[in-house]
C-alpha cells in the first residue's frame, strides 16, 4: 500500500506543471553557475602558477641569506567549485618573517578583474542547491495533506486498511522519488562541466568528497519536504500552507544568517585590529630604539664609521652590503649576533597580543555557527564547506601550520648557524675585505674590491632550506568533523517527521 501512494504521487507530480517548471530552473541555473565556479577557480589556478614561480625565482635569485625568506602560495582548492566557502575573504599567499607571526595571508582573493562588479550578487553551487532544493522540497510537500483533505480523496482513502502512518511514508517517498532525478541530475551536470573541462583535475578524493555533498544535499532535501508536510499537517486550507511554507523559507534562508552574524557580533565583541597594530607598532618602536642605541654602541667600540655599498630592505632585517674594511662585516656579524634573539623575541611579543586578536575572531565565529544551527540551511552550509575544505576551521588550521613552518626556517638558519655567518648579508667572503691599514692605504687592489657590486655575488643554494608540505586531506577526518552537523540535520529530519505523525494522528480528515 505504501508503495501505490508513492507510485500515484510520484506519477501526479511528475505531470505537474510545478515540476516541469523546477526541472527547467535546475537546467538553466546550474550551468550558469558551475561554469562561473569553474571559471573563477581556473583564475586561482593561473594565479597560483605566476605566484608561484615568482617565489621559486625569489629563493634560487637570493645572494645573501638575509634575504632568504619563503613565500608560501596555497595551491586553490578544487571543490571550491562546489562550495567556496570563506575562500573568497582571503589571499593565497603567506612569506615567512622572523619579525612577525603570519596572522592572515596576502595576495589575490577571488575578485574580478573589475573591482566595480564585485558588489554584485555572486553565489556558488552549493548555495543555489541550497536555495532550489529547499524552494522545490517546499512547493511539492506544502499540500500533501491538505490537497487530499481538499479533493475529498483522503476519506476514501483511510474507508480502507490503509494505516495514518502508511499513507505519510508513501506521500514522502514519492516525494522523494520526485525530487531526487532534479537534485541527482544538478549534480551530474555539475560533474560533467568539470570533467570535459581539461583544465580542471580531481583526484579520487575529490569525487568521493562529492558523493558526499550529494548525500548531504538528499538530508537538506528530506529536512524541508518533512517541514512542508508538517505545515500541511496543522493546516486546513493549502493557501495558509503556503503562505507559511514560504514564510519558513525566508526565515531560514535570508533572516536566520544575518540575524546569526548580528547576534554573535553582538554578544561577542572583538577589538579593532587597528588597535593591535598600534599596540604592536609599540614594540616595533621600542625595538627600533634598541637597535639604534646598540648600533651606535658597537659602532664606537669597534671604530666603525660608515658603508661603501650597501643595501637594507623592509623590517625583517634584510641586509646587503659589499666593499669597505674587514671592520664592517665583523661589525654587522656582532649586530647580528645580538638582533636574532632580540627581533624573534619582538616577534613572540607581538603575537601575543595577535592571538588574543584571533582569539576572540573565533569565538565570535564558532558563536555565529552555533547560533546558525537554529536554520536547517545553514547547517548545511556549514557542512558543504567542511567537505570542500573552504571552511574557518580549515583555514585556521593552515595557518597554524605556516607559524609552524616559520619555526620550522628559524630553526634551520640556527642549526646552520647562517645568524651568525658574514653570509647573513653579503655574498664577499670576508678574506676579500682589506683590512683597516689596507683601506686606509688605498691602492688600486682596494680600488677594485670596491667595485664589487651584489649582482656579482653568486647565488646562494638554497636546495636545502625547508620546503612547506600541505597537509593531506584525509577523508575519514573531514566526515568526521562534518558528522555533527550532518547529525544534526537527520536528527532535525527526524523530529520534523516524529512530528508530522504526532500532528497527521490527530488531523481532521473531513
Amino acid at each position: 500500500m505504501i508503495w501505490l501512494i508513492a507510485k500515484k504521487d510520484f506519477l501526479l507530480n511528475l505531470l505537474s506543471v510545478r515540476f516541469i517548471i523546477g526541472f527547467v530552473l535546475c537546467l538553466l541555473v546550474i550551468p550558469f553557475t558551475v561554469i562561473v565556479s569553474v571559471d573563477n577557480y581556473q583564475n586561482q589556478v593561473r594565479v597560483y602558477k605566476i605566484e608561484q614561480a615568482q617565489a621559486d625565482k625569489e629563493m634560487k635569485e637570493s645572494r645573501v641569506w638575509s634575504h632568504v625568506r619563503p613565500t608560501v602560495v596555497q595551491e586553490p582548492e578544487p571543490l571550491s567549485i562546489f562550495s567556496m566557502g570563506i575562500s573568497n575573504n582571503i589571499g593565497n599567499k603567506v612569506k615567512t618573517l622572523f619579525m612577525e607571526y603570519p596572522l592572515f595571508p596576502d595576495g589575490h582573493t577571488n575578485t574580478r578583474d573589475n573591482p566595480l562588479l564585485n558588489a554584485f550578487f555572486s553565489v556558488d553551487f552549493s548555495k543555489v542547491v541550497a536555495i532550489l532544493i529547499s524552494l522545490l522540497a517546499l512547493v511539492f510537500s506544502y499540500d500533501a495533506i491538505t490537497r487530499e483533505r481538499e479533493d475529498g480523496t483522503m476519506k476514501l482513502t483511510f474507508t480502507g486498511q490503509v494505516s495514518r502512518i502508511s499513507f505519510l511514508v508513501g506521500k514522502l517517498l514519492g516525494l522523494l522519488l520526485t525530487l531526487l532525478p532534479i537534485l541527482l541530475f544538478c549534480y551530474l551536470l555539475a560533474c560533467l562541466i568539470i570533467v570535459v573541462n581539461p583544465e580542471v583535475s580531481f583526484s579520487v578524493s575529490d569525487w568521493a568528497g562529492v558523493v558526499l555533498l550529494f548525500l548531504t544535499s538528499v538530508i537538506y532535501m528530506l529536512v524541508f519536504l518533512l517541514l512542508g508536510m508538517f505545515i500541511s499537517s496543522r493546516v486546513t486550507h493549502s493557501s495558509s500552507s503556503i503562505i507559511l511554507s514560504l514564510l519558513c523559507w525566508i526565515w531560514f534562508l535570508f533572516l536566520m544568517p544575518n540575524i546569526a552574524t548580528y547576534l554573535s557580533q553582538s554578544i561577542s565583541k572583538t577589538p579593532l585590529y587597528d588597535n593591535v597594530k598600534a599596540s604592536m607598532g609599540d614594540y616595533n618602536r621600542e625595538y627600533w630604539h634598541d637597535f639604534w642605541d646598540t648600533f651606535n654602541r658597537f659602532a664606537r667600540e669597534m671604530g666603525f664609521s660608515g658603508y661603501w655599498n650597501c643595501s637594507m630592505e623592509g623590517d625583517d632585517g634584510a641586509l646587503e652590503l659589499g666593499g669597505g674594511s674587514r671592520t664592517v662585516p665583523l661589525f654587522h656579524q656582532r649586530l647580528q649576533m645580538w638582533n636574532t634573539p632580540v627581533i624573534l623575541s619582538n616577534a613572540d611579543k607581538k603575537w601575543a597580543l595577535q592571538r588574543r586578536y584571533l582569539d576572540e575572531l573565533i569565538r565570535q565565529q564558532h558563536l555565529q555557527q552555533a547560533i546558525a544551527w537554529l536554520s536547517p540551511s545553514e547547517l548545511f552550509g556549514q557542512t558543504t564547506d567542511i567537505l570542500c575544505h573552504t571552511n574557518a576551521d580549515s583555514f585556521l588550521k593552515y595557518m597554524e601550520s605556516m607559524r609552524r613552518y616559520r619555526e620550522t626556517v628559524i630553526n634551520y638558519f640556527k642549526e646552520h648557524k647562517l645568524f651568525e655567518s658574514t653570509t647573513y648579508f653579503t655574498g664577499q667572503p670576508l678574506d676579500e675585505f682589506p683590512t683597516d691599514e689596507e683601506y686606509a692605504a688605498g691602492g688600486e687592489a682596494v680600488k677594485k674590491r670596491y667595485e664589487r657590486m651584489f649582482t656579482e655575488f653568486p647565488y646562494l643554494n638554497t636546495s636545502n632550506v625547508p620546503r612547506y608540505v600541505p597537509q593531506q586531506k584525509v577523508l575519514s577526518v573531514v566526515l568526521g568533523e562534518a558528522l555533527g552537523r550532518l547529525c544534526a540535520l537527520f536528527g532535525l529530519a527526524i523530529l520534523l517527521f516524529v512530528g508530522t505523525i504526532v500532528s497527521f494522528m490527530k488531523y481532521d480528515v473531513r
